[in-house]
């Protein structure tokens, strides 16, 4: 997804309100900010797209869709506002493959391991929250255990998907997934973070779902790789990836950071953290991500979220604007998982959420900026920063959300 040309966008949004207001303390309010956000970012959504698409600028931006529709289903289940329900419902079914497995015909040539993996979570996030199922249809949901529910079965024909194209590639650094599946493509040498961390997360979320063995032992399988190439540092960094190209086998590391790097890793670490009933080792690295993440994406001066390769020198692509949003989604998810993260983590999002609604008052009419430390908008407005802005306003409430379910047997 990295490296995509940039691509600023403004877009005059569907709501008469000047400034956004937010009172991160009342429960109303942050809904009710919540709700003209998500109305400014559904303006994006292609109602005649037969591929569940929001508007974007090039087909490998599918994969901003599906963070798209993976934050609208949450901010179904915090807010309890089904507007979009059935838009979620039906995009999802259209992405969702032949195979059930987010390989839909449609990104055929272009899919990449990351881009699956970003709607693999919208199933993932309706499991745990006990989303209205889709209809299971074809071969790979005639099975006896793993097909109790639709989303199950998406997201575990996904994973035995991934394990298979890491098998493939194991000849090289000893593992890890590749940023491409398809051979030639601009990635295919290269084994990322924002890949590999979308595993270990996918599998760890599996794990403390099911309570299966086999999803926990690849988490931890994934997790001592990507410390063993350098992707993760002792001290909690998440570096951008690593390459397997003219024998190079991930003998260097690219160490540009991300904040969705970091956050696919800590969102992982929290569900590990989960399955092992609050295990030592799994809540000290959950805490030493969080402390990594708060000295590397959020100022010192106000503790605000900032996106800090590319924000400052206005710089950040139409990939890099929505990185934020799995910042503030996964740190929401994780204050929910590990309870002594809770106050730090609820307090990054407190301020950066106040700074985000500052941010959206472009174009008179709530449209959200990419910087929220200046206290208006910036004018760089695309899907990406609308996004942002909603996932870490929404995720104030996701503490007070219902319990993330485990499988009922």
């Amino acid at each position: 997804m990295r490296g995509h040309r940039n691509i600023i966008t403004c877009v005059a949004l569907a709501t008469t309100a000047a400034a956004l207001r937010l009172d991160v303390n009342d429960e109303a309010s942050v809904k009710e900010a919540a709700s003209t956000i998500a109305q400014g970012l559904y303006v994006y959504h292609n109602p005649d797209s037969t591929a569940g698409q929001f508007n974007q600028p090039e087909p490998w931006f599918w994969w901003l869709s599906g963070s798209g529709w993976t934050g609208l289903l949450e901010y179904t289940v915090y807010t309890n506002d089904t507007t979009y329900q059935a838009d979620i419902l039906s995009a999802l079914s259209q992405n969702v493959g032949p195979n059930y497995d987010f390989i839909p015909p449609e990104q055929a040539g272009h899919e990449a391991n990351d881009d699956q993996m970003y709607w693999v979570y919208a199933a993932l996030s309706a499991l745990e929250h006990g989303f209205e199922p889709l209809p299971c249809e074809g071969a790979r949901c005639e099975c006896a255990d793993h097909c109790v529910n639709s989303w199950l079965a998406i997201s575990v024909n996904a994973w035995e998907g991934f394990v298979e194209r890491w098998n493939e590639a194991i000849d090289t650094c000893g593992g890890g997934l590749k940023w491409q599946w398809n051979t030639g493509h601009p990635g295919f040498y290269y084994k990322n973070s924002v890949t590999n961390g979308g595993f270990f997360q996918i599998s760890a979320r599996l794990a403390r779902y099911t309570g299966n063995q086999t999803y926990a032992r690849w988490a931890d399988k994934i997790w001592d790789w990507s410390t063993r190439v350098g992707l993760l540092s002792d001290d909690f960094h998440v570096f951008d990836g690593t390459s397997d190209n003219n024998g190079e086998n991930c003998s260097g590391v690219n160490h540009d950071e991300w904040s969705y790097n970091i956050a696919t890793y800590l969102h992982g670490a929290a569900n590990m953290y989960a399955y092992t009933k609050g295990g030592p080792l799994w809540e000290s690295r959950v805490k030493g991500f969080v402390e990594t993440a708060t000295s590397t994406f959020f100022t010192s001066d106000q503790s605000i979220m900032y996106e800090q390769k590319c924000e400052e020198a206005r710089a950040c692509s139409t990939d890099q604007t929505s990185f934020k949003a799995s910042l503030s989604r996964w740190l929401g998810k994780t204050a929910v998982l590990v309870p002594s993260v809770r106050e730090h983590v609820l307090g990054l999002l407190e301020t950066s959420a106040r700074g985000a609604a500052a941010s959206c008052s472009g174009h008179g009419n709530s449209t959200c900026g990419m910087r929220w430390t200046t206290g208006g908008f910036d004018g760089q407005a695309d899907f990406g920063t609308q996004l942002s802005a909603l996932e870490v306003v929404q995720n104030l409430l996701a503490t007070e959300g219902p319990e993330l379910a485990i499988r009922p047997y």
